[in-house]
Protein backbone atom coordinates (compact mmCIF):
# COMPACT_ATOMS: atom_id res chain seq x y z
CA UNK A 1 0.00 0.00 0.00
CA UNK A 2 1.38 3.56 -0.77
CA UNK A 3 0.39 6.69 0.98
CA UNK A 4 0.79 9.74 -1.39
CA UNK A 5 0.87 13.11 1.28
CA UNK A 6 0.55 15.59 -1.96
CA UNK A 7 2.53 16.93 -3.98
CA UNK A 8 6.57 17.36 -3.73
CA UNK A 9 7.15 21.11 -2.83
CA UNK A 10 10.75 20.79 -3.39
CA UNK A 11 13.77 18.99 -2.80
CA UNK A 12 15.90 19.64 0.11
CA UNK A 13 19.98 19.18 -0.83
CA UNK A 14 21.85 18.40 2.66
CA UNK A 15 24.22 21.29 3.47
CA UNK A 16 27.76 20.59 3.29
CA UNK A 17 30.46 21.11 5.73
CA UNK A 18 32.57 23.77 3.19
CA UNK A 19 29.95 25.97 4.05
CA UNK A 20 30.01 25.90 7.89
CA UNK A 21 33.96 26.04 7.50
CA UNK A 22 33.12 29.68 5.17
CA UNK A 23 30.91 30.84 7.72
CA UNK A 24 33.80 30.22 10.47
CA UNK A 25 36.49 31.92 8.44
CA UNK A 26 34.32 34.91 7.33
CA UNK A 27 33.49 35.34 11.12
CA UNK A 28 37.41 35.14 12.18
CA UNK A 29 38.26 37.62 9.52
CA UNK A 30 35.94 40.30 10.90
CA UNK A 31 36.89 39.47 14.16
CA UNK A 32 40.55 40.03 13.40
CA UNK A 33 39.91 43.16 11.67
CA UNK A 34 38.02 44.61 14.59
CA UNK A 35 40.28 44.15 16.73
CA UNK A 36 43.24 45.28 14.53
CA UNK A 37 41.17 48.72 14.26
CA UNK A 38 40.67 49.25 17.94
CA UNK A 39 44.29 48.47 18.53
CA UNK A 40 45.13 51.12 15.93
CA UNK A 41 42.43 53.68 16.96
CA UNK A 42 43.81 53.50 20.88
CA UNK A 43 47.33 53.67 19.99
CA UNK A 44 49.23 54.75 23.41
CA UNK A 45 51.21 56.95 20.51
CA UNK A 46 51.20 60.68 22.80
CA UNK A 47 54.14 62.85 20.94
CA UNK A 48 51.65 65.68 19.70
CA UNK A 49 49.27 65.15 22.46
CA UNK A 50 50.14 68.34 25.16
CA UNK A 51 48.42 66.97 27.83
CA UNK A 52 50.33 64.55 27.61
CA UNK A 53 53.92 65.32 28.01
CA UNK A 54 56.71 63.75 29.34
CA UNK A 55 57.13 62.88 33.18
CA UNK A 56 59.66 65.12 34.68
CA UNK A 57 61.89 65.29 37.88
CA UNK A 58 60.70 67.00 40.59
CA UNK A 59 62.01 70.48 41.80
CA UNK A 60 61.17 73.26 43.90
CA UNK A 61 62.06 76.95 42.99
CA UNK A 62 62.77 79.67 45.81
CA UNK A 63 62.80 83.66 44.33
CA UNK A 64 65.02 86.11 45.34
CA UNK A 65 64.08 88.38 42.98
CA UNK A 66 60.67 89.65 40.09
CA UNK A 67 60.36 88.11 37.13
CA UNK A 68 61.77 89.45 33.80
CA UNK A 69 59.75 89.96 30.43
CA UNK A 70 59.92 87.68 27.93
CA UNK A 71 63.67 87.10 26.36
CA UNK A 72 65.62 89.19 28.77
CA UNK A 73 69.04 89.43 29.85
CA UNK A 74 69.34 88.46 33.31
CA UNK A 75 69.64 90.66 35.63
CA UNK A 76 68.42 90.23 39.56
CA UNK A 77 70.52 89.52 42.30
CA UNK A 78 69.93 86.36 44.25
CA UNK A 79 69.53 83.27 42.97
CA UNK A 80 67.00 80.89 41.53
CA UNK A 81 66.88 77.26 43.00
CA UNK A 82 65.83 74.65 41.66
CA UNK A 83 65.83 71.18 43.10
CA UNK A 84 65.71 68.03 41.04
CA UNK A 85 64.44 64.64 42.17
CA UNK A 86 64.78 61.77 40.44
CA UNK A 87 61.99 59.34 39.59
CA UNK A 88 60.99 56.56 37.08
CA UNK A 89 59.33 57.70 33.44
CA UNK A 90 59.21 57.33 29.85
CA UNK A 91 59.87 59.93 27.58
CA UNK A 92 58.32 61.06 24.41
CA UNK A 93 60.08 63.31 21.40
CA UNK A 94 60.52 67.10 22.41
CA UNK A 95 58.30 69.28 20.75
CA UNK A 96 57.55 72.86 20.54
CA UNK A 97 53.97 73.20 20.85
CA UNK A 98 54.09 70.96 24.11
CA UNK A 99 57.14 73.03 25.24
CA UNK A 100 55.14 76.82 24.95
CA UNK A 101 52.22 74.94 26.17
CA UNK A 102 54.14 73.72 29.36
CA UNK A 103 57.09 75.71 30.22
CA UNK A 104 56.59 78.61 32.99
CA UNK A 105 60.41 79.40 32.97
CA UNK A 106 62.92 78.79 30.28
CA UNK A 107 66.32 80.43 30.02
CA UNK A 108 70.18 79.96 28.59
CA UNK A 109 72.71 79.63 30.85
CA UNK A 110 76.68 78.53 31.42
CA UNK A 111 77.83 75.93 34.54
CA UNK A 112 80.05 78.39 36.61
CA UNK A 113 80.57 75.39 38.91
CA UNK A 114 79.80 72.06 38.93
CA UNK A 115 80.02 69.29 41.71
CA UNK A 116 78.28 66.05 42.53
CA UNK A 117 75.19 67.53 43.96
CA UNK A 118 75.33 71.18 42.42
CA UNK A 119 75.09 72.75 39.25
CA UNK A 120 75.25 76.55 39.43
CA UNK A 121 74.50 78.07 36.18
CA UNK A 122 74.78 82.29 35.06
CA UNK A 123 71.65 82.87 33.12
CA UNK A 124 72.82 84.24 29.89
CA UNK A 125 69.08 84.84 28.82
CA UNK A 126 65.85 84.50 30.32
CA UNK A 127 63.63 83.23 27.06
CA UNK A 128 60.37 82.77 28.88
CA UNK A 129 59.49 83.19 32.74
CA UNK A 130 55.74 83.13 34.10
CA UNK A 131 55.99 84.28 37.14
CA UNK A 132 59.43 83.38 38.64
CA UNK A 133 62.43 83.51 37.34
CA UNK A 134 64.85 86.37 36.18
CA UNK A 135 67.89 85.86 39.00
CA UNK A 136 71.30 85.90 37.17
CA UNK A 137 71.97 82.81 38.55
CA UNK A 138 70.50 79.69 39.06
CA UNK A 139 71.10 76.93 41.35
CA UNK A 140 70.12 73.28 40.64
CA UNK A 141 70.74 70.64 43.32
CA UNK A 142 71.37 67.39 41.29
CA UNK A 143 69.96 63.99 42.26
CA UNK A 144 71.01 60.64 42.16
CA UNK A 145 71.29 58.71 39.15
CA UNK A 146 68.04 59.47 37.56
CA UNK A 147 65.85 56.81 34.75
CA UNK A 148 65.11 60.29 33.43
CA UNK A 149 67.79 61.52 30.66
CA UNK A 150 68.95 65.23 32.69
CA UNK A 151 71.49 66.79 31.41
CA UNK A 152 75.04 66.46 32.78
CA UNK A 153 76.50 69.45 33.67
CA UNK A 154 79.98 70.58 32.88
CA UNK A 155 81.27 73.59 33.99
CA UNK A 156 81.95 76.15 31.18
CA UNK A 157 78.92 74.66 28.95
CA UNK A 158 75.95 76.24 28.06
CA UNK A 159 72.55 74.83 29.01
CA UNK A 160 69.11 75.52 27.54
CA UNK A 161 66.75 74.81 30.84
CA UNK A 162 62.88 74.74 31.30
CA UNK A 163 60.76 74.46 34.03
CA UNK A 164 56.98 73.92 34.95
CA UNK A 165 54.38 76.02 36.58
CA UNK A 166 54.76 74.08 39.65
CA UNK A 167 58.55 74.27 39.50
CA UNK A 168 59.32 71.00 37.98
CA UNK A 169 62.76 70.77 35.89
CA UNK A 170 61.37 69.76 32.31
CA UNK A 171 63.77 66.71 31.54
CA UNK A 172 63.68 64.02 28.48
CA UNK A 173 65.78 66.13 26.39
CA UNK A 174 63.90 69.53 26.86
CA UNK A 175 66.66 70.52 29.45
CA UNK A 176 70.26 69.79 28.23
CA UNK A 177 73.12 71.04 26.80
CA UNK A 178 72.76 73.81 24.08
CA UNK A 179 72.75 72.38 20.59
CA UNK A 180 71.00 73.68 17.25
CA UNK A 181 68.68 71.52 17.38
CA UNK A 182 67.22 72.11 21.25
CA UNK A 183 67.87 75.93 20.22
CA UNK A 184 65.95 75.51 17.30
CA UNK A 185 62.86 73.78 19.86
CA UNK A 186 63.38 76.76 21.98
CA UNK A 187 63.01 79.18 19.59
CA UNK A 188 59.84 77.53 18.12
CA UNK A 189 58.53 77.22 21.45
CA UNK A 190 58.78 80.87 22.68
CA UNK A 191 59.21 83.18 19.33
Amino acid sequence: MSVDLGPKTGTQRPRSPWRWLAAVIAAAVVLVAVVASFGLLGSDDTAEDPDAGPPSPTATVTETAAPPSASAPAEGAGATELTVVADAARCLPPTSKWLSQNAALAFEGTAESVTKSEAVLRVKTWMYADGFGGTDTVRITLPAPSTIPMPEFEKGKSYLVAAKGDAEVIGCGYSDAKSPKLQKLYTDAFK
